[in-house]
């Protein structure tokens, strides 16, 4: 492809608000792209696993007259109990799915939940 024609091309997209442009011919390809065309995306990558509420509810932390106590950077294994949703007909227990380190707990005991709500989340 001809530098010169790569030179008007260059010209013209300064004096329009274009962001972008591809031209083809005869094979031969160009791409321009000015300070304004959004970047590709990236892809994102999170080491923290969400734990969700297994049904609509009512979260509690420990049965009446149980405690558990769980706090954020507490080491947590796969099948530990983190707490419970009570329907009106049943109590759906909450497990941790993977081991890890606790993150994040969002879940506050005797707060309504909905089905899939992160009630925690773990890093692995």
């Amino acid at each position: 492809m001809d530098t010169k024609f790569i030179s008007e091309v260059t010209k013209w997209m300064k004096t329009t608000d274009l962001a972008e442009f591809c031209y083809e011919k005869d094979g031969d390809c160009i791409e321009i792209k000015t300070k304004e065309a959004l970047p590709e995306p990236t892809e994102f990558s999170c080491s923290l696993t969400a734990v969700t509420s297994p049904a609509v509810g009512i979260y509690r932390m420990a049965e009446k007259g149980q405690s558990l106590v769980l706090t954020e950077g507490q080491i947590v294994a796969e099948g530990d109990v983190l707490g419970m949703v009570e329907t009106v007909s049943q109590k759906h227990i909450v497990k941790a799915h993977l081991s890890g380190k606790l993150r994040v707990a969002a879940a506050k005991d005797g707060a309504p939940v909905e089905f899939g709500l992160p009630l925690f989340f773990i890093e692995k």
